[in-house]
């Protein structure tokens, strides 16, 4: 920092907006990062809860974290570390149970050959569809994840990458085909179509273009084994690793610092203004907030376009999530599927999604304004990979459910959230008859309690529903219209998730422009 002026503001510190600190700082640059809340990691962090019981309050495990940001920011020299459950292992036992008493998943299923025997008790032809499945989907990753960690490609770069090879095929359907279209080319079984729906299908899921979004989750498959599972003491640890990281490279952090406007000189970013008329002067600012809330909060609409301002209304935010926790007494009791004595132990993740209709239900509902009758549930039974999470006895659960919108059609989230929430333990209690006496505390965070507690709008987990008209080049670029200013969020390429992609990809952007680094 020279005459009070940093090199880089950045606004905001979650996982995104320090990595991109990091970066920055790592090739000299003074850099000055500002929390609102008391404490870094916006929706990556470990809570309490309720008294005795912590738990990862929005994200809650590491699947798409790259690697090259792992190992430039050396995070596992910054306390990094996974518990002896990775995602692979035997404690991650995934069970899949369906309402007639049958399930795929569970502790003996340790690959994908005991995957397909178990589909083979159900449906002889999906057995034999299912590694043609599999493929699609690694030949989907594989288009994408050459721009993972680089500025965004256009779907005409996408399709001449392809031109002539079996991938050409795979990208077409992407951008034509809906993901309920694909499931019901492969599968004939209701359950193992229900098994092939993921809840990562932030979008109607019999829209065209459904897929596109999924094909960059799948990307995490080329991630290496030992940088995925449930991180030491949940997901605040990955956002300390990363803060740690940018400290130990010279980046000054402040919590409590809440932005209310971006300092904008003849079409420059020149510094920020705080809530109290405190003024931080910086050559360059970086938000890592979602770009609805960045445009409409921190400038004066007169600094923006017209055509910043028609997209800033054009974004979607209308896939909402609820984040369900609980502390419970004793595990779910999925004996009605596994048998008596099964290791409870053995199950981490559970998903309810009965059907392909149930899903679609889920969604039709979120649309109309309606909180989900059909709750889809990504199930994680968290201290049976971390008991350090219970302080006692006991164990601790987190659920997301999907779809909810962040408006309702009658009355209002303060109004409706205990029945959600009473809705979604009666759904799992069909499932694990003992779900709802084990249930010491528990709490229901809407939409509109993720966006009051973490910032994002409408409470999108992705800052910006994952939709064809919303990814790749359409997605909120690193660069914008006001020079110097740049944006590092999960609303930018490639997608909202932890992965650090972001933030990496903005901070090589910005170095590029600076010079600090060849173009």
């Amino acid at each position: 920092m020279a005459n009070g002026t940093y090199d880089a503001v950045v606004i905001g510190a979650g996982h995104n907006g320090l990595v991109t600190a990091a970066y920055l700082a790592g090739e000299g640059m003074s850099v000055l990062v500002l929390e609102r809340l008391d404490k870094i990691g916006g929706a990556v962090t470990t809570d309490e809860f309720a008294p005795g019981f912590q738990g990862p309050m929005c994200s809650y495990v590491v699947h798409a974290l790259r690697g090259k940001v792992i190992d430039d920011l050396r995070l596992r020299e910054h306390g990094f570390e996974f518990t002896n459950a990775g995602a692979r292992g035997r404690i991650s036992s995934r069970l899949h149970p369906f309402p007639d008493g049958s399930y795929i998943g569970g502790p003996d299923v340790r690959d994908q050959l005991d995957t397909i025997n178990q589909i083979r008790g159900l449906s002889e032809h999906d057995a034999r569809n299912y590694p043609d499945w599999l493929d699609f989907w690694d030949q989907a990753a594989a288009i994408l994840d050459p721009f993972f960690l680089k500025e965004p490609p256009t779907i005409a770069e996408l399709a001449e990458g392809v031109r002539g090879s079996r991938q050409e095929d795979v990208l077409e359907k992407l951008l034509t085909w809906s993901y309920i279209d694909l499931v019901e080319h492969y599968f004939e079984d209701e359950r193992v179509k229900a098994h092939a729906m993921t809840h990562n299908i932030e979008c109607d899921p019999s829209s065209p273009g459904s897929m596109l979004g999924i094909a960059l989750f799948k990307c995490s498959q080329f991630n290496r084994a030992e940088d995925q599972g449930i991180p030491r003491m949940s997901m605040g640890t990955v956002s300390q690793s990363i803060a740690d990281s940018a400290r130990s490279r010279g980046a000054e952090i402040r919590t409590r610092a809440i932005v209310e406007q971006v300092i904008v000189e003849d079409g420059e970013a020149k510094g920020v203004r705080l809530a109290g008329g405190e003024e931080i002067r910086a050559d360059i600012v970086v938000c890592n907030a979602d770009p609805k809330r960045t445009f409409s909060t921190m400038f004066k609409a007169d600094q923006l376009s017209g055509e910043t301002r028609r997209r800033l209304n054009r974004w979607k935010t209308q896939a909402g999530c609820v984040k369900f926790l609980a502390g419970l007494s004793e595990l779910p009791d999925f004996s009605g599927y596994l048998g008596e004595g099964y290791d409870r132990n053995g199950i981490t993740y559970v998903n309810i999604m009965p059907s392909v209709a149930y899903h679609q239900a889920s969604w039709d509902a979120c649309a109309a304004g309606h909180p989900s009758q059909h709750p889809m549930m990504s199930i994680q039974l968290t201290s049976t990979a971390e008991p350090g999470l219970v302080r006692g006895d006991g164990h601790v659960m987190s659920i997301w459910t999907l779809y909810y919108p962040p408006e309702l059609a009658e009355g209002s989230w303060d109004q409706r959230r205990d029945e959600v929430g009473e809705h979604i333990i009666n759904v799992l209690t069909e499932y694990a008859p003992n779900f709802r006496e084990s249930i010491v505390e528990h709490t229901v965070q809407a939409p509109l309690d993720i966006e009051t507690r973490v910032g994002m709008t409408d409470g999108n987990i992705r800052h910006l529903d994952m939709i064809p008209s919303q990814l790749l080049s359409q997605r909120q670029p690193y660069r914008t219209e006001i020079r110097n200013f740049y944006m590092c969020g999960a609303g930018t390429h490639p997608m909202g998730e932890v992965t650090g992609a972001p933030g990496h990809n903005a901070a090589h952007v910005i170095l590029r422009d600076q010079e600090r680094i060849p173009a």
